[in-house]
């Protein structure tokens, strides 16, 4: 079976995008880790691959809020804390939606403390965005969703064991 080269063709859809973005925004380089990042997304997506999941959520997240920082002139830092621990997060549902069984829960530690730190700061300065408190509630329904989507996904079956079986 021939390897497959994925790497030429993610170059070209993230430049595809970064050009895109610009032409449509007037957001330029701001963008460029926002685009990594959805890059390596599209790489996990065609490969089911965790070493791309990881990094592009990240840079995904990251590149967000630093486009969020750059064109709502957030001065506190806390647009890419927000965006950073969405990306960490991200990690975790995605996972969750694809892995159900075996989803890993360590990106919910450092996006639970970044996104947090994020919002204290943004919700925290004056001008800061009209429904930036909202983020908080939103925040709790989206990390209870995930875990009630891993809890409701099918339970590997242990040892041979069969389902309802007390073992």
């Amino acid at each position: 079976m021939q390897e497959r080269n994925l790497a030429p063709g993610l170059v070209l859809i993230g430049l595809g995008v970064l050009f895109g973005i610009v032409q449509l925004t007037g957001v330029g380089g701001e963008a460029v880790v926002a685009v990594i990042g959805g890059g390596l997304l599209v790489g996990y997506v065609a490969t089911r691959q965790y070493g791309y999941l990881v990094p592009g959520g990240i840079l995904t997240g990251l590149g967000i809020g630093i486009i969020w920082q750059a064109t709502m002139l957030s001065d506190a830092g806390g647009a890419v804390l927000v965006g950073l621990g969405a990306g960490f997060l991200s990690i975790y549902v995605v996972d969750t939606f694809v892995r159900r069984d075996r989803a890993l829960w360590w990106p919910v530690i450092p996006g639970g403390i970044t996104l947090t730190i994020g919002l204290v700061l943004e919700t925290g300065r004056e001008g800061s965005l009209a429904g930036a408190a909202l983020l908080w509630p939103i925040f709790l329904v989206v990390i209870g969703g995930a875990l009630l989507l891993r809890q409701l996904g099918p339970r590997p079956s242990t040892h041979g064991t069969p389902p309802g079986s007390d073992g």
